[in-house]
């Protein structure tokens, strides 16, 4: 263990020599929540080509707490201190979240010494007006269900595609649970309050911005904007990964970042391995399967499949639908994680369908319900299936069109007009008019599936709550508290 002095702090670090000759270092900033503990395999996938610095910033992990105000002049001061202490002349800047905003302040205001800056799932394009609000709401939340309980139910499944039972989302939840809510609010406040949206301009070096396909806290589409305003900026979208993209698909992560460090420092790249046959790297084969999803075939038109499970369970391909044999071999279970999870592996799903089975068995069983599933989904004359497997991933090749999926976007972006009243109780309006007196997300019982629909379910009672003080402030008292009754219900509320 090393600690530093720094700014009346003790600080803590630690410093990994690479275990080749290199000259290139990298420092990693953590998200708020995180600590230099969590980079996970990220740290062993870079170790071997830069030195690497981990740092938990003050108030996190095993860093000393600061009692009074922060600000990012504070945090940019400890990190200059603790980079001169450790005489760096130059390094490349790595920082996920709040670190990436902390990144941000921190390359301009020294950019000789940040030679290219990596910035993963950064929060910095977001609605003015909807700052405080966005506090208020989150801070009245943790009071009244608890930290441990919106970890397990709205952050983690935002931060990892895994499941909760995944050891990665356990290490996380543990991580999460030994912070302090006040030290995590503090730093909450400031990172939605003071973001470096006008100083992205400003930014002289070499970035690169990644961002998961499924983070659900900051959203490609502004990370991707994000990304147009800064000078010298690549942007890449992580498949199947969330927030913490590092956990999720750290393999992708170490590929893209070493490739853009070398192409930006002009390093040559490494050749022993470009054989041919290994061309198709775990990256660019993962990649193309992503893009299989999206793009159609020419010779063969993509199959188009509709899928029913807001209400009951329906799926048709091609406008035929299939009727019988959902039943068998977990098909219906299987299918179901597959359509909300576009890319899978088979642990993945092992975890969620069959998690008190050991792995051993539940790969050698899901072998031969893949098999049958596979046949379920055929869709044309040559028997070719929707289902699509390879070493690593499975996938449905189609097009989907999903009703839960559309309600599960209907209420995110329903979300996202907290800052425009009218627009919101009109969509409040219309979503509570398609669905209410129904009960949502029948007949799956697996444990995932149930986790998704409790997650779905608050958020209806928080929006019906919130309906229904509308309503009131309209002077429509019976309706008013008809959304009332609606709250206490998806929010199970004695009444």
């Amino acid at each position: 263990m090393s600690f530093a002095q720094v700014n009346g702090v003790s600080l803590y670090y630690e410093f990994i020599t690479s275990t080749r000759d290199s000259e290139e270092t990298i420092v990693f900033f953590h998200g708020n929540g995180f600590d230099s503990s969590r980079w996970g395999q990220l740290i062993d996938g870079l170790k071997e080509d830069y030195h690497l610095l981990l740092v938990d910033l003050r108030g996190c992990g095993k860093s000393e707490p600061t009692l009074g105000e922060i600000s990012w002049d504070l945090f940019v001061d400890d990190i200059y201190t603790l980079i001169g202490h450790l005489n760096l002349q130059n390094f490349h800047l790595i920082g996920h979240s709040f670190g990436g905003s902390l990144a941000i302040f921190f390359a301009i205001r020294y950019p000789k010494l940040v030679k290219c800056l990596v910035l993963i799932s950064i929060n910095v394009l977001f609605p003015e007006t909807s700052g405080s609000t966005v506090i208020k709401n989150y801070m009245d939340l943790i009071e009244k269900y608890g930290m441990g309980y919106m970890l397990q139910h709205f952050l983690l499944p935002s931060l990892t595609v895994h499941p909760f039972r995944h050891e990665e989302a356990q290490r996380l939840y543990n991580m999460y649970v030994k912070v302090p809510v006040e030290s995590y609010m503090k730093l909450f406040k400031l990172h939605i309050e003071q973001r470096p949206v006008s100083e992205l301009s400003w930014i002289q070096s070499p970035t690169l911005l990644l961002a998961g396909e499924c983070d659900t806290v900051y959203p490609s589409s502004f990370q991707n904007m994000t990304a147009e305003l800064i000078p010298d900026a690549t942007f890449y979208i992580v498949p199947n990964a969330a927030n913490a993209i590092f956990i999720d698909q750290p393999d992708v992560t170490v590929e893209w970042i070493k490739g853009f460090i070398q192409r930006k420092m002009n390093l040559p790249a490494e050749v022993e391995d470009m054989e041919p046959s290994e061309m198709a790297s775990s990256v660019q084969h993962m990649w193309d399967s992503y893009l299989q999803t999206l793009i159609p075939s020419r010779k063969n038109p993509e199959p188009v499949m509709k899928v029913e499970l807001l209400f009951g369970f329906r799926v048709s391909v091609n406008g035929q639908e299939i009727l019988d044999g959902w039943n068998k071999r977990y098909a219906q279970n299987i299918f179901v994680y597959l359509v909300l999870h576009p890319s899978s592996t088979r642990e993945d799903l092992c975890d969620a369908i069959f998690p008190t089975l050991p792995l051993p068995i539940a790969l050698k069983n899901l072998k031969v319900y893949l098999n049958y599933l596979k046949k379920l989904l055929t869709y044309d004359q040559d028997q070719n299936s929707i289902l699509k497997t390879d070493r690593k991933q499975l996938y449905l090749q189609c097009k989907i069109q999903c009703d839960l999926l559309d309600f599960f976007e209907h209420i995110k972006q329903t979300l996202h007009h907290e800052d425009n009243e009218a627009e919101m109780y009109d969509r409040c309006t219309r979503l509570f008019r398609f669905i209410r007196n129904k009960e949502i997300m029948p007949g799956i019982f697996d444990q995932w599936f149930i986790e998704k629909k409790a997650r779905a379910e608050f958020r209806l009672g928080l929006l019906a709550a919130w309906l229904s003080g509308q309503e009131m402030k309209r002077g429509n008292v019976m309706k008013a508290a008809e959304f009332q009754k609606l709250a206490n219900y998806y929010t199970n509320v004695e009444e």
